[in-house]
């Protein structure tokens, strides 16, 4: 076992945490996928609105690889398709009704551990969770035909009050995740990232190498742990999927079901009880948060560092596991900055109560203090980064200037969002590094 001690990055402080067990939810009036969350996927109906569909019953497919398909996660009819620019497909909605479901073969553990890799693919493609797979770089989902260099599996999660291992793995998980293990180690060399100094009966006994990770955010951030375990080498792809993924994965296998629920969490200042759900894939932001403080509120699907804005209405993400909502209203103070602020925080210490250090979490919100300006090198971003040897002040200016051969020497295919998002957390000049990366990354694939 080899471990990892990350010195650089941020812990944000951020109030609203949820707490206890997750509450089971009845089934919700209708669930979705947004197909613009799979990068790398046309996607092509394989459902058309007001038709019945089962649950685990494809809804659309990869339009240039249709093996590759996205299964309904309850029964119902179709009840909406939405566009956005171009006619790109933004969201399919299913109304819930009835439990027809499709079934797929059972395996037992010994059938996975001698599998071949044809079998492997063909499992994870017929059953919906070949998109569960991502690339490292560019964070794509893999081509069907691809051979990783190795595959991480992340059982840790350090974002800002997003659920980890303690609240989406049970005990009961540990055959389906030795399940997955053997699955996909017929694709390839798995490894499994844990948190330091805990142990979880799921992973005890995974025929994988295990990897300790500690330290602050992003240490939990499975990017940032392929750079330091097996950064890819030449034009080769390491994949990567969330521990909790593995485990619906190995449940697929064993149980011969599309598996459609998800834990979820609740969180936030603008949530009046923050809290863990337990309820299917793609269910509505609003019932899985319930009750929300009064006043505007913003509505974010995932992390406050890489999620997406969305409203009330909207669903939750295949990927992440939280919503989290947060008040949009900043008061100004008059002359604020010449007064002690002992009731903030700043990642600067630029308030009195982050000279003398303390705990404690915080109201923060998604306002402005300031406006825009040029880039500061102080050293502030460098702070926050944990994959070695970039220099993000060089690598955002060769973005910005558009000189791509820079940027991937100094580290564009090698830095991830979080670590961006936790530059533009940090910035003096009020830059959206996350958005600069995302850039920088669509222009290499065009080019490429």
């Amino acid at each position: 076992m080899s471990v990892h001690q990350i010195k650089r990055g941020l812990d944000i402080p951020i109030a609203g945490a949820a707490s206890g067990a997750p509450v089971e939810l009845p089934a919700p009036a209708t669930v979705a996928y947004a197909p613009t969350e799979f990068r790398g996927i046309t996607p092509k109906l394989a459902k058309r609105e007001g038709e019945a569909v089962k649950a685990g019953e494809p809804l659309f497919f990869h339009k240039h690889a249709p093996e590759l398909v996205f299964l309904s996660p309850a029964s119902g009819t179709v009840k909406e398709i939405r566009r956005g620019r171009r006619r790109v497909i933004t969201d399919i909605i299913v109304e819930v009704s009835g439990n027809e479901a499709v079934s797929f073969k059972k395996y037992s553990q010994a059938d996975l551990e001698g599998m071949s890799d044809a079998d492997a693919r063909s499992l994870l493609l017929s059953g919906g969770m070949w998109g569960a797979l991502r690339t490292r770089p560019l964070d794509r989902i893999p081509a069907v035909d691809a051979k990783p260099q190795s595959i991480l599996i992340s059982a840790t999660e350090t974002g800002p009050l997003q659920p980890g291992a303690d609240v989406l793995l049970t005990d009961a998980d540990a055959p389906a995740l030795a399940a997955a293990v053997a699955l996909l180690g017929k694709l390839g060399t798995v490894n499994l990232a844990v948190p330091a100094g805990k142990s979880h009966p799921a992973w005890s006994g995974v025929k994988a190498k295990l990897h300790e990770f500690a330290g602050p955010h992003p240490a939990g951030d499975a990017g940032v742990q392929v750079n330091l375990i097996d950064p890819p080498r030449g034009k080769s792809e390491v994949w990567y999927l969330s521990a909790w993924d593995a485990v619906l994965i190995g449940r697929l296998a064993l149980e011969g079901r599309f598996p459609a629920e998800r834990v979820y969490a609740a969180v936030g200042v603008g949530v009046a009880k923050p809290r863990f759900v337990k309820t299917l894939l793609g269910a509505p932001a609003k019932h899985i948060v319930g009750d929300t403080a009064q006043g505007d509120v913003r509505w974010i699907r995932g992390s406050v560092l890489t999620g997406t804005k969305i409203g009330a209405d909207d669903h939750a993400s295949f990927y992440s596991r939280g919503i989290h909502v947060l008040p949009e209203g900043v008061e100004r103070e008059v002359l604020g900055w010449a007064t002690p602020q002992l009731g903030k925080w700043s990642a600067h210490s630029a308030y009195l109560k982050g000279m003398f250090g303390g705990g404690g979490s915080y109201d923060l919100r998604p306002g402005l203090y300031g406006g825009h300006r040029a880039i500061v090198p102080i050293g502030q971003y460098k702070k926050v980064i944990a994959t070695p040897d970039i220099e993000p002040e060089f690598l955002f200016r060769s973005i910005i200037a558009g000189d791509l051969e820079e940027s991937i020497t100094l580290g564009l295919l090698d830095l991830t969002m979080e670590e961006a998002a936790l530059c533009s957390y940090v910035c003096p000049s009020k830059i959206d590094f996350d958005i600069l990366l995302r850039e920088g990354l669509d222009f290499y694939e065009r080019e490429a």
